[in-house]
């Protein structure tokens, strides 16, 4: 059994921490995951949004038991000293939604789970009302299925738009199961030069983001084993 267990959103969010790692297919309640397994720790890409990020996490609690989860994944900054590529460890997590509360094992801040993909007119709400640093989408999915297990909480998120970056139209491209149509926004965007800019932007940020959170992720990956703050 692996006593840490990482979930993020997206396969190219683990990219360069499960390189070389022993990629085994996990099946639980009518779902499909790619596991990344080494040593004691399993990682997996779960989907987009909190139900997503929830159903992969009971798969992974079901089959590897155990002692940590990590909510682990990119974050977008709602607050302006916050910039692309921080690493945050967030001390509470907040459900949008329902304003359910999560405490993590060790972090400083509030993160706050959407519900979409948050533009900057969204980002400010957020950090007013829940006087939030960052938002992401994943991060409650997680913390519920930790709290309801009786498991340690930990979540990682590196910055990968700042508060007053504009993004392309993201969210009509996330299906309901939580996966993102790459294809399809590609084809969309390649038909819109005006957000070819804001694209290679995105890319290039989530690039930098991705390395700065897989670089935190290896090099404290022992500490939060041994349960010990960072």
């Amino acid at each position: 059994m692996s006593r840490l267990v990482i979930i993020a959103a997206l396969q190219r969010e683990l990219a360069p921490l499960v390189c070389g790692w022993n990629s085994v297919r996990l099946d639980h309640e009518g779902s499909t995951f790619r596991v990344y397994e080494q040593d004691n720790i399993a990682a997996v890409a779960g989907g987009i949004g909190s139900a997503a990020a929830g159903r992969a996490a009971r798969a992974m609690v079901a089959q590897y038991k155990p002692e940590t989860l990590i909510s682990a994944g990119l974050a977008g900054a709602v607050v302006p000293d916050l910039k692309i590529g921080s690493v945050v460890t967030p001390g509470v997590i907040i459900d949008a939604a329902s304003a359910a509360e999560y405490r993590c094992e060790h972090g400083d801040g509030v993160l706050v789970s959407a519900g979409q993909i948050a533009d900057s007119r969204e980002k400010s709400a957020l950090a007013a009302k829940f006087r939030a640093q960052c938002v992401d989408m994943e991060a409650s999915g997680v913390a519920a299925v930790a709290k309801e297990s009786g498991i340690r909480l930990w979540c990682v998120k590196a910055i990968s738009d700042e508060v007053d970056s504009v993004l392309p139209p993201l969210n009509q491209f996330v299906n309901d199961d939580g996966r993102f149509h790459t294809g399809k926004f590609i084809a969309w965007a390649a038909m819109r030069p005006h957000y070819w800019g804001r694209t290679l932007a995105l890319g290039r940020s989530s690039k930098l983001a991705t390395h700065a959170l897989c670089s935190w992720l290896k090099n404290h990956a022992t500490t939060v084993l041994s349960g010990q703050g960072c």
